[in-house]
């Protein structure tokens, strides 16, 4: 007869997944992701021009890298909800990014006869 008992093995507990940052009712994409990229790009965009970026820019620099362009549009809207970027703050910064206008010089009066 075998008197042996069985000691049970403790399992490892599963390491926890990490939750995505979650604000204004929207949770950030997992890094590495398509969705992601789109987010890191929007960031990038921002960072560089000190201003929210534009969803056109968004558009193209995803774009470039073969990123469907349903999925940078419905990330884009997520990115500006997570962010709080408004309407008016979107504004602005196409405001900002257009070039100046140029400044006319006044007509030179036409010269006249003496």
């Amino acid at each position: 007869m075998n008197d042996a008992v069985e000691t049970p093995v403790a399992e490892e507990p599963k390491a926890a997944k990490p939750r995505n940052e979650s604000q204004n009712g929207v949770s950030k994409p997992a890094a590495g992701t398509k969705t992601g990229r789109v987010w890191e790009i929007a960031d990038a965009i921002s960072a560089k021009l000190q201003r929210p970026a534009l969803r056109e820019e968004v558009m193209r620099a995803c774009e470039d890298e073969g990123i469907n362009r349903g999925t940078i549009a419905t990330q884009y809207a997520r990115w500006t909800q997570f962010y709080g970027v408004s309407k008016e703050d979107r504004q602005a910064a196409r405001e900002a990014a257009k070039p100046p206008k140029p400044v006319k010089e006044p007509a030179a009066p036409a010269p006249t006869e003496a």
